[in-house]
């Protein structure tokens, strides 16, 4: 292909190429094209001519490709969700898919909140403890797998700050505060001022440590990245995948096209198909050994698990390569 350099773009900027390029209209020019891309991706000034090469490149690659009955990988997604920090598995448990991320998609429930739970505790782990080691945890995590970007959900754990906030001070302090420490741990930062010791620490946002990698923190309970939905609603049912079900139909019914959809927050794992859709619970990247919600109330055990999914240049789940990962 003449010596194009196929490691220029991100993968999510070769997706671009690829719809900008296959929807191309008649009346406009390759160099029309490249105008256009060049100022969506920041100003770069690359060549007309190397955008319709990347375009006929991956074109050849995946018609060659369908002949063998195989499908291009675009892009490779790592979901892990309920951590619970500080209940959380060690980051090795993914060495499996070291430098095999596209984008780590973190869906919820990263701190465990423990000490502003509304239930009764025998113990505390302090609050400011907990989004120390959450952070350090999802620095660690990030610079072990060495993704191109991060898109983190919250889950009914971490709003369990602003629930406590609210409950506790007047609504003009809580005006000062965020909805989940997750907003500090990404895109704020904080500081600890450690009353004992007369020390105030600064702790850096994470998407500021991290200037070549993508950190979206969507503040939202759900994302769709290409035909796939992450949730971690705050509902939950008690029969076998019911809680999957009914988020199914939930975004059905409030008209999202999706053909995937990966589910957090039920400490389960499992997957089974609905008409052509197929839903999946994900199950808790956490040990539920130490992390134990149900002891003696003969609630199905849980589970811990995590979801490896890939999608091709059009943002479509190639099922046969998707990875539902039970842990035990």
């Amino acid at each position: 292909m003449g010596g194009i350099r196929l490691k220029l773009f991100t993968n999510e900027q070769y997706c671009r190429i690829f719809e900008l390029c296959n929807s191309k209209p008649k009346d406009k020019t390759w160099d029309d094209i490249a105008k256009q891309l060049n100022a969506e991706f920041g100003g770069l000034e690359v060549s007309s001519s190397c955008f319709r090469k990347c375009y006929q490149y991956y074109m050849l690659m995946n018609n060659a490709l369908k002949a063998k009955g195989d499908t291009a990988v675009a892009t490779r997604i790592l979901s892990v969700s309920d951590t619970h920090v500080p209940f959380e598995l060690p980051i090795e448990t993914l060495s499996a898919y070291k430098g095999r991320v596209d984008i780590l998609q973190l869906n919820g429930d990263i701190c465990d909140c423990q000490a502003i739970s509304k239930f009764n505790k025998v113990y505390r782990v302090s609050p400011m403890e907990e989004i120390i080691k959450a952070r350090k945890y999802v620095i660690d995590m990030i610079e072990y797998l060495q993704p191109k970007k991060v898109v983190v959900t919250y889950g009914n754990h971490d709003l369990r700050f602003q629930n406590y906030i609210a409950k506790n001070l007047d609504n003009e302090m809580a005006e000062l505060m965020p909805r989940t420490s997750l907003e500090l741990i990404f895109v704020d930062g904080f500081f600890h001022y450690d009353k004992r010791e007369g020390t105030k620490s600064w702790y850096t946002p994470i998407k500021e440590l991290f200037p070549a990698i993508e950190i979206d923190y969507t503040d939202d309970w759900w994302v769709q990245i290409g035909d796939t939905i992450f949730a971690h609603p705050s509902a939950f049912s008690s029969g076998v995948l019911k809680t999957a079900e009914k988020a199914m139909y939930f975004f059905r019914n409030e008209g999202m096209q999706f053909m995937e959809l990966v589910m957090a927050h039920t400490h389960r794992v499992g997957e089974y198909y609905i008409g052509n859709t197929r839903i999946i619970e994900q199950g808790a990247f956490s040990d539920v050994s130490k992390n134990n919600y149900n002891n003696g109330q003969l609630y199905n055990s849980q589970k811990e698990g995590f979801v490896y999914l890939c999608q091709d240049i059009n943002g479509k789940t190639i099922r046969e390569k998707t990875e539902l990962v039970a842990l035990n």
